[in-house]
């Protein structure tokens, strides 16, 4: 029975490092984005609570903005769509095309354009890296799209 040389025994063994190696880091993946739809499961939940009680929309209003309680509300469930959009991004639910017709779909809606404008900057400063920084620029293009009055909405 031919022996295995040195050299093949360290291209098995490198072989299969390299194999547990890209395990672990796949896993660590799977780990990741299922937090992030966690995550983004208990802030859905967060958002319909501050959506639906007066209380709590008082607490959170936006400082400095005049809004009724009810606008409040809507912008409240506009969020829940980005956030909804943002996830779904984020776990590879939405490629950049998908996402682009979503965002043209929610910025043909006034309530789109309204939140964008108030709000977008702050999920600018929040960007965390580039999944974030793609997200926000796609929604970016389509509210400028749909602020143009020359545009109109299909």
């Amino acid at each position: 029975m031919p022996t295995v040389s040195k050299t093949s025994s360290a291209v098995l063994v490198a072989a299969a490092f390299g194999i547990e190696v890209a395990r672990i880091l796949q896993a660590e993946r799977y780990h990741r984005r299922k937090l992030a739809l966690h995550a983004a499961e208990m802030h859905q939940a967060w958002l319909s609570d501050v959506a639906s009680d007066e209380t709590l929309r008082a607490a959170w209003a936006l400082p400095g903005k005049e809004a009724s309680s009810d606008d409040y509300a809507l912008l409240v469930h506009c969020n829940r769509q980005v956030s909804l959009l943002s996830a779904k991004f984020r776990a590879g639910l939405l490629d950049r095309q998908a996402l682009r017709v979503q965002a043209r779909w929610l910025m043909k809606r006034e309530i789109g354009r309204t939140y964008w404008r108030r709000l977008g900057g702050f999920r600018e400063q929040e960007a965390q890296d580039r999944a974030d920084r793609v997200f926000n620029h796609i929604l970016a293009d389509e509210y400028v799209t749909f602020s143009d009055p020359n545009v109109v909405a299909a």
